[in-house]
């Protein structure tokens, strides 16, 4: 242990030095330490979620709200396996399908389904990816009230460990003055590892400091800009009267303001909308000529420079524009490979969270050696074509029943005589089970079929 111990001071004291470093010799440092664009600190939390705004929010939003709405699942390790079964799993779960008993019931999914007095399970899983992607960790404080367990989750700079192994943990509300200890089994820890410090973190939006900022300061500039500038596109010079002189030009006329409304109104008349773009413009002895005062969008080069920064965003949280919700210039094939890429996107989080929820949540659960399995559904992207398809050959093929067929894919209710399995021919086959739905696969609710 006193290795151990010596090893941990002399990787601290290595950190604090490469802090130092990084801070002296990033130019960025000073306008973006808010965001840990050095390193992720403790202290730095509450600044990271100030920026949950911008294309930033966007991207976490959309991976949020996604994983949130994703069923939850618990089962029991069986000694033996048993055979037929079949579930769709995570990865590091795909080895233990056939020892897996799902359970219908469980006091961990209702602690899931009814977290606390202020949510349900739906906000606890948002605020929990959120705080994840801002900060690089997510925090629930795991409570016993009258016998029943309470899950809040906790911003992470409520929460700092009280040692490097995370042996307990101390509570400050934000704007609290009284600190709470809480021991470590109370307090479940989500954290995307960080690979130059193996007790720390980071977040995308961390990694990607520099683009965040970048763009907050773009939407800054429009604003102000538009707000107080002034943004006259066109200046009109009037043409001057006679000079006393022949061939001279004289002064130049000073108008009323109701003349000078009535040469703007004319203007506008005739030149403004889409449908004038591009008629000619004509200079007459009245007007001299135009002389253009502001840039355009454009020229100011927002645009571009705005796209820049919004990919560089999108791709450090993996996020493709489809599935934020930008659907022009898209085809169906283009939306199945997004959704494709957003799910392998998603279920790397979804095993984080999985892994993390049965190491606190399922231990606390077992009972009588039993050992208990808590994990999130897997993404799948949506494919309604392929889907068809399948369930077609199905079937044919006499895999799935009519009613089957009738009640997930034609929202119809079952016939009688229905639930018998036949093949392309109409015979009736002798199935136990379907292959396709009787294999409890997991329904919209959270539950087992």
């Amino acid at each position: 242990m006193s290795a151990l111990t010596r090893a941990l001071s002399d990787a601290d004291r290595m950190y604090v030095n490469s802090c130092k470093a990084v801070s002296n010799d990033s130019i960025l440092a000073g306008s973006t330490s808010g965001l840990g664009l050095n390193r992720p600190k403790l202290s730095r939390a509450k600044e990271q979620y100030s920026h949950f705004r911008g294309w930033a929010y966007v991207a976490i939003k959309t991976i949020a709200s996604r994983i949130a709405g994703q069923d939850c699942f618990v089962a029991r390790v069986l000694d033996k396996p048993k055979v037929g079964r079949k579930l769709f799993l995570p990865q590091s779960l795909k080895s233990l399908g056939d020892r897996l008993e799902p359970l219908e019931r469980h006091p961990l999914l209702d602690a899931l389904d009814s977290p606390n007095q202020l949510m349900t399970r739906w906000p606890l899983m948002f605020s929990t990816v959120a705080s994840l992607l801002i900060t690089g960790r997510s925090f629930w404080w795991l409570v016993e009230v009258d016998g029943q367990l309470q899950i809040w989750p906790i911003p992470s700079h409520w929460l700092e460990p009280s040692d490097k192994l995370r042996n307990a943990w101390k509570l400050r509300p934000d704007l609290g003055i009284g600190e709470h200890e809480l021991p470590s089994e109370d307090v479940a820890a989500f954290v995307l590892p960080d690979p130059s410090n193996p007790f720390g973190s980071i977040s995308p939006l961390q990694a990607q400091a520099a683009a965040v900022a970048t763009d907050e300061e773009i939407q800054n500039s429009q604003y102000k800009a538009f707000v107080n500038g002034v943004n006259p596109q066109l200046a009109i010079r009037v043409g001057r009267l006679p000079g006393a002189v022949q061939g001279e030009a004289g002064q130049r006329p000073v108008l009323e303001p109701e003349q000078r409304q009535q040469l703007v109104d004319a203007i506008l008349r005739l030149h403004s909308g889409e449908a004038k773009k591009h008629h000619p413009l004509i200079v007459d002895g009245m007007i001299e000529g135009f002389d253009k005062l502001s840039s355009s969008p454009q020229e100011m080069d927002f645009l571009d420079s705005g796209k820049a920064t919004k990919a560089r965003i999108f791709q450090s949280f993996g996020v493709n524009p489809i599935v934020s919700g930008e659907i022009a210039d898209a085809n169906r094939a283009q939306a199945v490979v997004a959704g494709q890429q957003f799910c392998e996107t998603l279920n790397p989080i979804i095993e984080l969270m999985s892994q993390t929820i049965t190491r606190w949540l399922g231990n606390r659960f077992s009972a009588d050696g039993e050992k208990l399995l808590a994990w999130i559904d897997p993404c799948r992207a949506n494919d309604p074509e392929q889907k068809l398809q399948e369930w077609k050959t199905a079937r044919a093929n006499g895999d799935v029943t009519q009613n089957e067929f009738r009640q997930q894919i034609l929202n119809l209710s079952a016939v009688a005589g229905g639930d018998t399995f036949r093949d392309a021919l109409g015979n009736p086959i002798e199935r136990s089970s379907s292959s396709l739905m009787k294999h409890l696969e997991p329904s919209r609710n959270g539950r087992i079929h």
